[in-house]
């Protein structure tokens, strides 16, 4: 069956080992098109659900941004993320790079689950159907949860290069570590980032 995301048709520019899409849209919810398979789309990507997040601020924190959730559960306030170290990667259906190191993250929270949380920010994309798609059908799947960011609010408002993909290591406390704008080449490089900002080993 073809997948949805590879028939999506998108302009891909190169930033920072990165890419950036042209469009954008605005509004509070997902605005899912009226696809008969939406449902089926929802289940075959079994994402896991948004975790809770707290109304507190966090000075050094992630922004404070509330983004619903791809998948099931709360909409989640980023600033308000704490109590776990947590990599926050952004990610789009679109970007060829996300593409070849979603895997890589996949693995890695399939490994690290009980002691790492792992949210994804799924930025400027035209048609959520194409994530769940390409959540569910990228090997192995993609099963930690993902929010959706369809006006960059995220890109926008973190400091340094911004680019897609970008991961953010956030400590326990909700202080930001490090920002890395490029993307994964391999696990064991993962691995031995969450390593080493957030110190946490599988």
């Amino acid at each position: 069956m073809t997948r949805i995301w590879a028939a999506v048709v998108v302009a891909v520019a190169l930033v920072v080992g990165g890419c950036t899409s042209s469009s954008s849209s605005t509004g509070p919810e997902p605005t899912f098109s009226p696809n008969p398979k939406h449902a089926e789309l929802l289940a075959r990507a079994d994402l896991a659900p948004c975790p809770p997040s707290t109304t507190g601020t966090v000075s050094g924190g992630l922004p404070n941004v509330t983004l619903p959730c791809l998948g099931h559960g709360p909409a989640v306030r980023l600033g308000g993320l704490r109590g776990r170290p947590l990599v926050l990667n952004i990610w789009g259906s679109w970007c060829r790079p996300c593409q070849k190191e979603t895997k890589f993250f996949a693995q890695a929270y399939d490994e690290m689950k009980p002691g790492v949380r792992f949210l994804g920010v799924d930025t400027e994309e035209s048609d959520p159907d194409s994530a769940l798609d390409f959540a569910a059908h990228v090997s192995p799947p993609m099963r930690y949860p993902s929010v959706l960011d369809e006006d960059r609010k995220v890109l926008i408002e973190l400091h340094g290069p911004i680019a897609v993909p970008s991961t953010v290591f956030v400590r326990a406390d909700g202080t930001v570590v490090k920002q890395v704008s490029s993307a994964y080449d391999s696990l064991a490089q993962l691995r031995a980032d969450i390593a080493r900002y957030l110190g946490v080993r599988r």
